[in-house]
């Protein structure tokens, strides 16, 4: 029985040895904002596995290599920071300079790699983001109205934002510095008949990064009659000025229930055919079922829109003008819908189910991939026309080839472009799913093996051939599966690390021939054989075997 127990112990540590666990850099950054020339700068980060040694190296702006720092042995958690450097004995010259960390079981072509500034005196980590604001639209306004609005960039993700007004701002001109919330009352004499034009700019900071959008807004006099304008125009179009207004002559048709919606009529006229043959048959008298049910019948545009004017402009006088707005809603709004009035379609927005972190290619290739979410999209929100507009994206439009022309990836096979097989393989489902997103060192190590090594033979490349037409034939399955289940997502990452490390082996070999990736590819299949089903087949006998000893 010892001589069992220490056959197993000895044979854990030996597979031990043999495949440690794959350690790589998941994240790297200084240990504060900035260091000055005077100070000593030091890097933190975090490592996969725990207990490694981790290295960073310094590259300079033209890319040459300027220093090495090392990190003592990562804690249990894989956290580590390096030892102290000074500045000035690293950073010589102003420019970016690239700082990768990797561990012992990664070169530094594999691992995180961040940019760093140094403007002659502090050196500072760059950004991994673009900030950048959103349009601002210019306004006009009168006097004496309160202007306010939100402005945004466009990545919502980013937070601690620092707005600011800059280029001279009118006067009483305020924006919130951490809201964004602009609001500006324009006094009597910022205005005149004509229009005054402000022009200034809008700021956003985070860091060392700053953008600006430049805005006008033009202040006008008030025009009592302005609001006026208009619906002393419109009698005309409703009627007062109809002498040919049967409605009046012929009342309500004597089938309508005045106790009910006149609207139910309508609608029963254009969703029933028969309803509809029905009353054009008996009621000839009438106009339309509008004039027959006393309702003004809905017209696509307003009379009041001049054709020449942008539809916009009365969108942003309804949504600013108090007055205009009353106007519209006492005159206009049993009839049309504001947005409707001038030829706008009314914006729906982002549908609720969409995470603003994620991106928004995510939703549509699940849709396009996957036809139990694409049955569960279109029962559930079909008000959208399309995942496109549901998301936020403009939908792509595919523009077909002229007569005996293919696009990139197809032939032309009688007379219809066909889809050839592709030199690069799809993604790796299962592992992104495992480490949560497609640029985890674990899937880029995948994808480099994949890309530069067994794709780069006739061999290796037959090989993916057959193998992805197998693992596309499941991978979805379990790769959904993983995001459902947070304890199935770790049980595949440990399942994920022997092979990984077997992998390796190709990281730091050359295959330049036929005969060496046939080789290397039998001996890695082999040793994932042993791994995955040699070595449990062994344990599982030896304890067995303990168990018959025993009894």
């Amino acid at each position: 029985m010892l001589q069992n127990l220490m056959f197993f112990s000895v044979f854990s540590l030996v597979v031990l040895m043999i495949f440690p666990a794959y350690a790589a850099v998941e994240s790297l950054s200084f240990e504060k904002a900035f260091y000055t020339n005077e100070e000593s700068f030091i890097f933190v980060g975090i490592e996969s596995v725990g207990k490694k040694s981790v290295a960073v190296v310094i590259r300079g702006p033209g890319g040459d290599f300027i220093d090495i720092l090392s990190a003592p042995v990562s804690d249990s958690d894989g956290q580590f920071s390096t030892f102290p450097r000074p500045v000035e004995n690293v950073f010589k010259i102003k420019g970016t300079y690239n700082a990768t960390a990797f561990t012992d079981d990664q070169n530094e072509k594999s691992g995180i790699t961040i940019q760093l500034e140094y403007d002659g005196n502090k050196v500072i980590e760059r950004e991994n983001f673009v900030l950048t604001l959103r349009t601002v639209a210019d306004v006009t306004i009168t006097e004496g109205k309160t202007l306010s609005f939100s402005v945004s960039v466009t990545d919502s993700s980013l937070d601690n934002l620092i707005f600011s007004l800059e280029k001279n701002p009118p006067s009483g001109a305020s924006i919130n510095p951490n809201t964004g919330q602009f609001i500006w009352t324009p006094s009597a004499s910022h205005g005149n008949a004509n229009g005054i034009l402000y022009n200034f700019d809008i700021v956003v900071e985070k860091g060392s990064q700053k953008d600006s959008e430049s805005i006008i807004i033009t202040v006008k006099d008030p025009v009592e009659t302005q609001p006026k304008d208009e619906p002393k125009e419109e009698p005309k179009d409703e009627s007062k000025e109809e002498p040919k207004d049967e409605s009046k002559e012929l009342g309500i048709a004597s089938f309508v229930d005045q106790s009910k919606d006149p609207q139910s009529y309508v609608d029963r006229y254009n969703n029933e055919p028969a309803y509809k043959k029905w009353f054009d048959e008996n009621f000839p008298e009438y106009d339309s079922i509008y004039e027959a049910v006393g309702l003004k019948e809905v017209k696509e545009i307003a009379p009041f829109v001049d054709p020449n004017q942008d539809p916009q402009y009365y969108v942003d006088r309804y949504n600013n003008e108090p007055a205009y707005k009353k106007w519209f809603d006492d005159k206009l709004s049993r009839i049309f819908l504001n947005s409707q009035a001038v030829g706008l379609k009314e914006m729906k927005g982002i549908a609720p189910f969409v995470d603003p972190t994620q991106d928004p290619q995510y939703y549509v290739d699940r849709y396009e991939n996957e036809p139990k979410y694409k049955e569960w999209f279109d029962e559930n929100f079909p008000e959208y026309d399309s995942i496109y507009e549901a998301v936020g994206l403009d939908e792509q439009t595919v523009v077909p080839p002229k007569i005996g022309e293919c696009g990139k990836g197809t032939k032309l096979v009688d007379g219809v472009c066909t889809v050839v097989d592709q030199p690069k393989g799809g993604g790796c489902l299962i592992a992104t799913a495992a480490y949560g997103s497609e640029m985890a060192p674990q899937v880029q190590f995948l994808r480099e093996i994949r890309d530069n090594k067994v794709m780069s033979t006739e061999l290796g490349a037959s090989f993916m051939t057959g193998f992805n037409q197998f693992y596309y034939s499941f991978s979805p399955v379990i790769a959904d599966y993983e995001r459902e289940n947070p304890l199935f997502k770790e049980a595949v990452k440990l399942g994920l690390t022997p092979m990984l490390s077997s992998l390796s082996i190709l990281s730091i070999v050359d295959v330049d021939s036929e005969q060496e990736m046939l080789g290397y590819g039998i001996a890695i299949i082999m040793l994932n054989i042993g791994m995955y089903f040699v070595a449990p087949a062994m344990v599982l006998y030896g304890i067995k075997k303990a168990k018959l000893v025993r009894f």
